[in-house]
């Protein structure tokens, strides 16, 4: 709850000045804050599934104080536009009640359904496609800058599951999904689950010959 709270602090400062930041790097400052808070975020989350350090709840609060950021940065933005908009104030504030009763009980289920796992790899593993599917956002936001090329979609899955779905924007928030995803939007979400997870397999690696090493000498 600490990092939730920062992290909407944060967000309310930075759509406070939201109208300064826009304006750097030639229009695109919004975009390159939120791809810099999605990389922050991503790098303390890949240190906290290689390293896991002892002050994990410090360290957790801060994941998600940043990751949280982006997010309701946009949602104010969106809440501040059509605020003074004609009877436009009731469906906004249902539509934030029902949106957040929602995303309360989907926490509160995987919350649940985590708990029970016993094998700490398979919350581990869903930590990290979480984190991956956060992080291939910033290919995204680089290409509505212009900033990265767009090499167009490998397929389009659209017909089955589509981004503005229920479904969709489920998978969206959970693992990254992308109905119609292009080569940078999958390499870049594959890296960024791979990477954290092979680094804690070399790292436990090294600890277990370094200290089978004096056994075997002796």
């Amino acid at each position: 709850m600490a990092g939730v709270g920062v992290g909407i602090m944060l967000a309310a400062l930075v759509v406070a000045n939201q109208h300064t930041v826009s304006q750097w790097y030639q229009g695109s400052g919004y975009e390159l804050l939120k791809c810099i808070t999605l990389i922050t975020a991503y790098m303390l989350a890949a240190w906290l599934i290689i390293k896991e350090p002892k002050h994990v709840y410090w360290l957790a609060a801060t994941i998600v104080a940043v990751f949280v950021v982006p997010r309701s940065a946009d949602f104010s933005v969106f809440v501040v536009g059509f605020w003074f908009q004609k009877d436009a104030l009731v469906p906004i504030l249902l539509g934030t009640t029902l949106g957040l009763g929602i995303c309360v009980s989907v926490a509160v289920l995987l919350d649940v359904l985590l708990s029970s796992v016993t094998k700490s790899a398979v919350v581990r593993t869903a930590f990290a496609l979480f984190v991956a599917g956060q992080i291939a956002n910033v290919i995204l936001l680089l290409q509505q800058i212009d900033w990265l090329a767009d090499p167009g979609p490998l397929w389009n899955m659209g017909v089955i599951i589509a981004d503005e779905s229920e479904y969709g924007h489920l998978l969206k928030v959970l693992i990254g999904y992308e109905a119609a995803p292009s080569s940078f939007y999958l390499l870049t979400l594959f890296i960024a689950l791979l990477l954290p997870l092979l680094m804690r397999a070399i790292r436990l690696y090294v600890q277990r010959n370094s200290r089978s090493k004096p056994e075997y000498q002796a």
